[in-house]
């Protein structure tokens, strides 16, 4: 059997190690987020950019838009 200081140390370090991992997924995480959080700026820009050339449905039939 080991001795009760030997038990004591790798429960320590164990739980130092799980706390350590669930840090470090926890900043990554984050980084995840901050790239989809810039991902989805850039797709609002160009869907902004993209609405606003063409032209508005509220107009007349004899307008360059389409129309049945």
């Amino acid at each position: 059997m080991l001795d009760p200081q030997t038990v004591e140390m790798v429960v320590l370090l164990g739980s130092l190690a799980l706390i350590l991992i669930l840090i470090l997924c926890l900043f990554w995480g984050l980084f995840l987020l901050a790239r989809i959080r810039k991902q989805a700026a850039g797709i609002n820009e160009r869907l902004d950019k993209l609405l606003a050339r063409t032209p508005s449905a509220g107009g007349e039939a004899d307008e360059t838009g389409m129309s049945l």
